[in-house]
């Protein structure tokens, strides 16, 4: 088991996650943390941001909440400043910024467009940026873990301006990899599929038709889980694939290829 943790490689190595507090960034969290990570994780609720390092504090690992939000350009110098104050240091990014914007697309706005290109692109790519130059100004070795859709995979009906931005994110990932492959940084996306988040919770119970149509429609059966993500995350930023970068891995149950299959492709 020390052998593996250590072929792993994120023994003491230092992670930010962005939108750490909940769902899938918290499940990101904890995963880093029981890999040997100590985490800085950005929420924007000071309870979940405490309550998240709590349970990393419990793993034996360093935490470091902060309270900020994550659209705010001056919070992301700052998120990194911090960090290095803290720890020391900054191998792992984990990109889990974004909203969700539901409406018809001949009812779309301008702003709601512009609104869905900022939060879902533009302040994704603001992170990789500054956590890319701490790295390049270092010479450490890093990692970038991006959390796309696979909303930006396939048509997104209703969903317009969050899939084309989502869709820019997988090309932002392919090209930084390229940029900066030369100086040790790899970046990769992760799109999941349906997840069964506090956030869907909210809305739909477990046992709801809704719910339960979904994991019909998925090979495996059932809704992903914030840990399925977090597993791939975990996998793209350890050093168990020091050759893989600008790559997008879709999580999804292979809900996506059974879609194919039932078109006949």
């Amino acid at each position: 088991m020390a052998d593996f943790m250590q072929r792993i490689g994120l023994r003491d190595k230092v992670a930010i996650v962005v939108g750490g507090g909940r769902g899938i960034g918290r499940s990101c969290s904890i995963f880093l943390a029981e890999a040997g990570a100590h985490v800085a994780l950005l929420e924007l609720e000071a309870a979940r941001a405490e309550s998240v390092a709590a349970e990393i504090r419990a793993i034996g690992r360093r935490a470091l909440p902060i309270v900020a939000d994550a659209w705010d350009a001056d919070q992301v110098d700052r998120t990194v400043r911090a960090t290095l104050a803290e720890f020391g240091g900054l191998d792992v990014l984990v990109n889990d910024v974004g909203i969700h914007t539901v409406v018809a697309s001949e009812d779309l706005t301008e702003e709601t467009w512009d609104s869905d290109m900022l939060h879902n692109l533009k302040y994704a790519w603001r992170y990789c940026k500054a956590v890319a130059k701490v790295m390049m100004e270092r010479g450490t070795k890093g990692s970038i873990v991006n959390i796309g859709s696979m909303s930006g995979v396939t048509a997104a009906p209703y969903h317009c301006s969050y899939g084309a931005a989502k869709a820019g994110l997988f090309s932002v990932t392919r090209t930084l990899a390229v940029e900066w492959g030369e100086h040790g940084i790899r970046i990769n996306c992760v799109a999941p599929g349906s997840i069964y988040t506090p956030q869907i919770q909210e809305f739909f119970s477990e046992d709801s038709e809704f719910v339960v149509q979904q994991s019909q429609r998925v090979p495996m059966g059932r809704w992903g889980r914030p840990e399925d993500i977090a597993g791939a995350v975990v996998f793209l930023a350890s050093d168990l694939c020091p050759y893989i970068t600008g790559q997008t891995i879709v999580v999804d149950g292979a809900f996506l290829f059974s879609q194919l299959k039932a078109m006949g492709t």
